[in-house]
């Protein structure tokens, strides 16, 4: 018997909303977006997403953004094209602007970081790619007050660096901290990848508690 050629493809669907999680304190999403029934929800963030790009957002996109609306930790892996840099402007979309809510992103290239900050400020955002030399005590503070809507750094930054530990770590962050999101390349066997991304998974359940 041949071997199924698929068998080492790699699932691009999202699975159903079967959890909603509404936190007790910092940011949630509106409460009418909340409370929507699936399919309304994801009607309304297809309609937020053409809103503001003038054109249809793909499907997994808005999959995945639904997830995220619900409280679901939620693991994308889509190649390029999708417009994963989308997602976070249009979940912004969907939270209160008064909260002043902050966008965590973790990029493994700081020029990476510098593109995705230039976008966001031509979306009318607010942003920040922090490395060694621009991380200091008066950046640290404008993150903790919500100065910037989306914080770009990378996983070196994240772990080993104690000034950012005493931010992430502070009721005043973690009560506008909105979203995580953690960017990798990866070019792996599936089997390697599934570890990965299983031991990526279990460092930031840990994080969470």
């Amino acid at each position: 018997m041949l071997p199924n050629p698929n068998r080492f493809l790699l699932s691009t669907n999202t699975p159903p909303l079967t959890q909603r999680s509404w936190s007790a304190t910092g940011i949630n999403p509106f409460k009418k977006v909340f409370n929507m029934k699936d399919q309304t929800l994801k009607e309304h963030i297809a309609d937020v997403a053409n809103q503001f790009y003038g054109q249809p957002a793909k499907s997994l996109r808005i999959d995945t953004m639904a997830n995220l609306v619900m409280g679901c930790n939620t693991f994308l892996l889509a190649g390029t094209g999708i417009g994963k840099s989308r997602m976070a402007k249009i979940y912004y979309k969907l939270i209160p602007r008064k909260k002043r809510a902050v966008l965590l992103v973790l990029n493994p290239l700081d020029s990476l970081g510098n593109n995705q900050v230039f976008e966001k400020e031509q979306a009318g955002f607010t942003a920040i790619n922090l490395y060694k030399l621009n991380f200091n005590k008066i950046a640290a503070d404008d993150i903790a007050k919500g100065v910037y809507h989306f914080v770009y750094m990378s996983p070196e930054i994240f772990l080993n660096n104690k000034m950012w530990e005493n931010v992430y770590l502070s009721l005043t962050f973690q009560n506008r901290l909105g979203l995580v999101a953690l960017q990798t390349f990866v070019i792996l066997p599936k089997e390697k990848l599934m570890f990965g991304l299983s031991k990526m998974l279990n460092f930031f359940n840990k994080m969470a508690q």
